[in-house]
C-alpha cells in the first residue's frame, strides 16, 4: 500500500479565503466614488472660475464704459472764458483800452460755442454818506434789483461804450485742451468815467447740428442779443423764427436740456483814474448752464 505525500504548493501561490474578493470590490468601489466627487468639483471650480472672470470683465468693461462715455456724455458743457481790460496807452484823458478774451476747454469733451459777445460800459460813480437805517432800507427797496447797492457810492452814469463779437459761427468748437486768445481795442474818455467795465456773454453747447444759423439783434439799452434759428425739420424749428435765449422760451430751453447747454458771463474792470492800472477779471468758474435748473 502506497502513501501519498502532500506536496506542497509552491511559494508563489497563496490561497485567496473566500472573502477576499468581495473586500477587493469594495474598495474599487470606493475608488471609482471618490473619482467622481474628484471629477465633480473640478467641474464646480472651474464653473465657479469662469463665472467670477465673466463677471470681473463685465465689471471692468461697465466701468470703463461708465467713466469713459455715460459721464462725458450727460456733464454739462464748460467753457472758461477769462476776460481782460487793461489800459495800453494814454493821450491826455484818452485812454487806448485792450480786451483780451481767453477761451479754454478744460473739460473731457468737445464744446461749441456759436455765439460769445461782449460790452463794454463806462461808470462814474458819485459818492454819498448813509446812516444804517437809511442803508438798510435802500437794501430792502433795491432787494429784487440786479445791480449791488453800496452805502458810501452809487452809479451815476452806466454809458455802453462798446460792443462785439468773440465768436458768431455756430460751428466754432473747442476740443478737449484746446485754447484761443482774441483781442480788441477801443478808445476811452478818462475825464468822462472813474472805471470801464467789460462782461462778455458765452453760449455753449455739446451739439450744434439743429441750429442753422445765429441772428443778431440788439436790446433797449444797446446790448447785443443773439436769437437762434433752428434748422428745418429739428423739433425746435417753429418754421424758421428766431428763438430768444430766454428762460422763458420753452424751445430754446428744451434745446439747452438736451445738449448740455447753458450761457455764462463774466466781467473785468479797468480804472480810469491816473493812479490806476489795469484791473484783469479773477479767474473765472467753467461755464454751466444757469439758465436751466
Amino acid at each position: 500500500m502506497q502513501t501519498q505525500v502532500p506536496v506542497p504548493p509552491p511559494p508563489h501561490y497563496q490561497q485567496q479565503s473566500p472573502t477576499s474578493a468581495p473586500a477587493s470590490t469594495g474598495a474599487v468601489d470606493r475608488l471609482g466614488w471618490f473619482t467622481a466627487a474628484d471629477a465633480r468639483a473640478r467641474v464646480l471650480r472651474d464653473v465657479l472660475q469662469a463665472f467670477a472672470l465673466l463677471i470681473a470683465a463685465l465689471w471692468g468693461l461697465y466701468t470703463f464704459v461708465y467713466k469713459e462715455v455715460i459721464v462725458p456724455r450727460n456733464r454739462p458743457a464748460a467753457l472758461v472764458v477769462t476776460p481782460m481790460l487793461e489800459a495800453i496807452g494814454r493821450q491826455g484823458d484818452v485812454v487806448l483800452a485792450r480786451a483780451t478774451f481767453q477761451m479754454v476747454n478744460h473739460s473731457d469733451s468737445k464744446v461749441y460755442a456759436p455765439a460769445i459777445w461782449y460790452a463794454v460800459r463806462g461808470l462814474k460813480l458819485q459818492g454819498v454818506d448813509q446812516d444804517d437805517s437809511t442803508y438798510l432800507r435802500q437794501l430792502g427797496r433795491d432787494a429784487q434789483k440786479p445791480y449791488a447797492t453800496a452805502r458810501f457810492s452809487q452809479f451815476a452814469v452806466v454809458d455802453l461804450i462798446g460792443t462785439g463779437k468773440v465768436s458768431n459761427e455756430v460751428e466754432t468748437w473747442f476740443e478737449p485742451g484746446a485754447e484761443q486768445r482774441v483781442e480788441q481795442i477801443l478808445l476811452i474818455p478818462a475825464d468822462r468815467y472813474d472805471a470801464a467795465q467789460l462782461q462778455v456773454q458765452a453760449l455753449i453747447s455739446k451739439d450744434v447740428h439743429e441750429v442753422k444759423e445765429i441772428r443778431w439783434r440788439t436790446t433797449a439799452e444797446g446790448d447785443l442779443d443773439p436769437r437762434l434759428v433752428f434748422a428745418a425739420g429739428s423739433p425746435y424749428a417753429a418754421g424758421g423764427a428766431p428763438a430768444a435765449m430766454s428762460d422763458t422760451v420753452p424751445r430754446y430751453v428744451t434745446w439747452l436740456k438736451k445738449n448740455g447747454g447753458g450761457v455764462n458771463y463774466v466781467t473785468a474792470t479797468l480804472s480810469l483814474w491816473r493812479s490806476g492800472g489795469a484791473a484783469p477779471a479773477a479767474p473765472a468758474a467753467p461755464s454751466k448752464p444757469d439758465l436751466v435748473q
